[in-house]
């Protein structure tokens, strides 16, 4: 899978920087054809490239913008306001009050589809009970994903990231630092992610319930995970 990412990585003459929040290996040093000179680990080179991974405290700003904070659990979830298929604009800023499940997926991903019918038994169950789902599809068919919706009579609100091009819709995948999918971010009504999860929740056995319910402080009730 791929998928554009704005700024957490940036090309300088062949050299592909990887930004990183974790412990840094040790370092090498690296001098571009410009003269440039850099440190940082090579954590992988091919016929085009080489991928030199640095530490993201290091990195006063990419094309004169400087970095967002890291997209952490216990971080600020990022704001955003954006509008789904049918028309509804979904907020997440200053106006708190509701737990929030942002899920990142595509119709043609696999591991996404064996969580839809988990998602559709969250959204009945808890949507305007203190929670709500919202979902951004990465699909860049849109005719696939408005059949796969229709045909799975999908309930939730979906945004559709590639729908329009330059758009606080397609820019939501980068703001939350997405690397594949599905990924979850489970916001509290504080507007605190509380827990990021990459990967199906299905096939990972998460209990995804549980974190809801909670945050929700309700009792956990039977919901179906099948495939």
């Amino acid at each position: 899978m791929t998928h554009r990412v704005r700024w957490s990585r940036k090309t300088v003459v062949g050299l592909v920087f990887v930004l990183s929040s974790g412990s840094a290996a040790e370092a090498a040093k690296v001098k571009l054809t410009d003269g440039t000179e850099v440190s940082g680990t090579v954590v992988g080179r091919d016929g085009h490239s080489v991928m030199l991974k640095l530490e993201r405290s290091r990195v006063a700003s990419i094309d004169g913008k400087p970095l967002p904070a890291p997209v952490v659990e216990g971080a600020p979830a990022p704001a955003f306001s954006v509008t789904d298929l049918s028309g509804t604009t979904q907020t997440l800023g200053s106006a708190k009050g509701e737990v929030t499940l942002l899920h990142f997926w595509a119709s043609w991903c696999p591991h996404c589809r064996h969580d839809v019918d988990l998602m559709k038994a969250l959204f009945a169950r808890y949507q305007g009970k203190g929670m709500r789902l919202v979902t951004v599809s990465l699909d860049q068919d849109m005719n696939a994903l408005t059949t796969f919706i229709r045909e799975q009579a999908l309930p939730y609100p979906v945004v559709a990231a590639s729908r329009t091009p330059d758009s606080p819709e397609s820019a939501l995948a980068d703001h939350y630092e997405v690397r594949g999918f599905p990924a979850y971010f489970l916001v509290d009504a504080h507007g605190t992610i509380v827990k990021i999860i990459s990967g199906s929740v299905v096939e990972t056995h998460t209990d995804l319930e549980s974190l809801l319910t909670g945050l929700l402080g309700a009792k956990p009730v039977a919901v179906s995970s099948a495939k």
